[in-house]
């Protein structure tokens, strides 16, 4: 009886300091499981941000040529897929949330390369260029925003 009371009370100590043990580990992993989740939602919004911004740059580029709905025509298109049905960014997640425009930088300039004639003699002064910046942005308030910026060289022949 003797040595029972001295060890009176130090199985509820043990019991209560591994349950302590074990409460720090769950919340620790919940807390890492939470952030995790955070951490992957907030790169699923930032890669479809990305992916709709592209693709109001791509778009804008399937436009080229295309007669009246050409955006590259000399000037600068805040909406080049303005009077456009279907609208070509109609099957994104949401697609009234990305804007695109078309800025003219130069008209008329020289080239980066010379076209190659296909006769004997040179093109030099034959062709002309014209540079535009296409600006895509996709924003979804309290979510992503993405601004994706391209340069787009058109090659025209040059006002004799």
């Amino acid at each position: 009886m003797n040595n029972r009371d001295k060890q009176a009370g130090v199985a509820l100590v043990v019991a209560l300091l591994f349950l302590l043990v074990v409460t720090i580990l769950s919340v620790t992993a919940a807390r890492n499981s939470s952030f995790s989740l955070q951490m992957s939602s907030n790169m699923q919004d930032a890669n479809n941000s990305f992916q709709s911004a592209e693709a109001g740059i791509f778009a804008a580029l399937a436009l080229a040529g295309t007669g009246a709905t050409d955006p590259f025509t000399g000037t600068s298109n805040d909406d080049p897929f303005d009077g456009i049905s279907p609208s070509p960014l109609e099957n994104l997640n949401d697609p009234n949330s990305v804007t695109t425009e078309i800025t003219l930088t130069a008209l008329d300039r020289s080239c980066p390369r010379p076209r190659r004639s296909n006769r004997q003699g040179s093109s030099e002064g034959t062709y002309a260029c014209d540079y535009y910046r296409i600006d895509a942005e996709h924003d979804v308030d309290l979510r992503a925003r993405t601004r994706v910026s391209l340069g787009v060289v058109k090659t025209v022949l040059a006002s004799q």
